[in-house]
């Protein structure tokens, strides 16, 4: 199955054993590097991918742990709410420490352990002193991803492919 991750917009293959009880829309925990994420099913993938990551062992395609609980997809939306009052409180940590770097949105993992911000930056950056204040403001595990600038547009839902406005 293919599931897009909420903030990021990305699309990733999933493997789901019983994939009767899932359907197009549903809200699902899927492990990742980052930590456990909320993903939305898209639909069905390639057989053809399925079967090449069977002879791949370099790249291993991840199972969905499991469906979330109506309460669950409820508790994203405090969790938004939190992932964005953290967004506003460290772009202005940014704005003093580190102005060339462009916030572009932040997010919770599912459990709520770590923090995670994505930034776009023209050059590379020293964010030991920015990461430092971060921790001390928000008292856990912060991260930091540098993405695309044509990323940034994807994730704030600006444009689609081929520049076509997306609504959701």
């Amino acid at each position: 199955m293919n599931i897009k991750f909420r903030k990021t917009k990305k699309v990733y293959p999933f493997l789901i054993n019983d994939e009767k009880n899932y359907k197009k829309g549903d809200h699902v925990i899927v492990d990742t590097i980052r930590g456990e994420q909320i993903g939305i099913v898209l639909g069905t993938t390639d057989k053809k991918l399925e079967e090449d990551n069977e002879d791949r062992d370099e790249v291993k395609i991840r199972e969905v742990k499991r469906k979330l609980s109506d309460s669950e997809v409820e508790k994203l939306k405090d969790l938004d709410k939190k992932a964005d009052e953290a967004y506003f409180k460290c772009k202005k940590i940014v704005k003093r420490i580190l102005p060339e770097m462009n916030l572009v949105i932040g997010e919770y993992t599912f459990d709520e352990s770590k923090l995670i911000f994505y930034f776009t930056a023209e050059n590379r950056l020293d964010f030991r002193e920015l990461v430092k204040e971060v921790n001390k403001t928000f008292k856990k595990r912060v991260e930091f991803y540098q993405i695309k600038s044509n990323d940034e547009g994807r994730i704030l839902c600006a444009f689609g492919k081929y520049g076509r406005e997306i609504y959701w």
